[in-house]
């Protein structure tokens, strides 16, 4: 099934959402976090990271890349796009060729529940890209089936198309767009809070004593 065209979320809303990462929410939303397996594969710009776009997402089986090459196509400025590999890490399905076809359509970034492949020419590309390794035996184009702009589960997270995909180089969050502003008053609550707590940290407090982690232990001294 390919679906050309998905409800893609606010880009003012999107644009907010890029000024704080996976990091600053983290404390307070319990779903989104895809397994820490799923990481950031060091090909991406030097500078700090801090992505946010929505989820243009792909399902295909184990050794076939059609659906990929597709999705490539079909990305629109902004866009991430979320690979499901249905648990096959063998072959990977990206590589330099899907990175400057996705590159050429105005995609930002490509996260993949499994592995890539070209990952020095990606890095010079300096695109960045998310999965759970490298790998030198790449998929084919069979044309065996897949999936486009569906629902996909990524580090035994569910993504929606349209979701929004926040990333740093700790991670990435899935956000519900429906959820969004909630979560970007707690990323603007959480920065506030922390730029207090370094404050305080400067000016001799303990880090214990301001996160209450001194009364806990006192707590567990008197049980």
């Amino acid at each position: 099934m390919v679906i050309n065209n998905i409800d893609r979320p606010d880009e003012e809303l999107v644009k907010q959402l890029g000024s704080i990462s996976p990091n600053d929410v983290g404390h307070h939303l319990h779903f989104g976090f895809p397994s820490a397996d799923v990481e950031y594969m060091d090909t991406g710009p030097e500078k700090p990271l801090r992505i946010a776009g929505p989820a243009l997402t792909v399902r295909i089986p184990p050794e076939d890349s059609t659906m990929v090459h597709k999705a490539t196509e079909l990305a629109q400025e902004g866009d991430v796009i979320v690979v499901d590999m249905q648990g096959h890490t063998e072959n990977a399905p990206w590589g330099e060729m899907t990175t400057r076809g996705a590159m050429a359509s105005g995609a930002i970034a490509a996260v993949v529940d499994g592995t890539i492949t070209d990952s020095r020419d990606i890095s010079e590309l300096d695109f960045p890209v998310y999965a759970r390794g490298r790998s030198a035996r790449t998929t084919r184009l069979h044309g065996r089936g897949g999936d486009i702009n569906v629902p996909v589960q990524v580090g035994g997270t569910v993504v929606e198309p349209g979701d929004i995909v926040l990333m740093n180089e700790d991670g990435i969050l899935f956000v519900d767009p429906n959820e969004a502003e909630h979560a970007l008053e707690h990323g603007k609550k959480a920065l506030e809070n922390e730029a207090g707590t370094v404050e305080r940290i400067e000016n001799g407090e303990s880090i214990a004593e301001i996160s209450d982690a001194n009364a806990l232990v006192e707590e567990m001294r008197s049980d």
